[in-house]
């Protein structure tokens, strides 16, 4: 379901103080229109790079975190550089991390596949056609 990764993946944030680097394939790449993503990402919604916990691994820098549940209850940790402000990465108790698909060193590595949350979707929100 993911672009195949041969190499590692990179990534961090804009000022430089956080890298992150991807191992293995992405699980889902999305796009979250969900209220809680709008106001995170500032925009419309969130583009979501999902790989597996295990693949993830952080290079250099600590990121700030902030903790909240979501809706079905789940603790979300949402990581983002404390110097610069860059969303970068979220952590579930799912087993996957959602990487900020804006944060990849590569940005066309993300190949949206469906969009999620579309019930919460500001009426001005890009929605790409033809997602499930």
């Amino acid at each position: 379901m993911g672009v195949s990764v041969t190499e590692r993946i990179g990534g961090g944030c804009l000022c430089g103080d956080i890298r992150y680097a991807i191992s293995g394939d992405a699980q889902l790449q999305l796009f979250y229109f969900c209220a809680a993503c709008r106001r995170r990402s500032g925009t419309d919604g969130y583009a979501g790079y999902m790989v597996k916990d295990e693949v993830f691994s952080v290079l250099q820098g600590t990121a700030s975190v902030y903790e909240r549940s979501s809706e079905a209850g789940r603790t979300v940790q949402l990581h983002f550089c404390g110097r610069c402000g860059s969303n970068l990465w979220g952590a579930t108790e799912l087993g996957l991390t959602r990487v900020a698909a804006g944060s990849l060193d590569d940005p066309e590595l993300f190949q949206p596949d469906r969009a999620v949350f579309l019930n919460e979707a500001a009426t001005w929100a890009r929605v790409p056609e033809g997602m499930a």
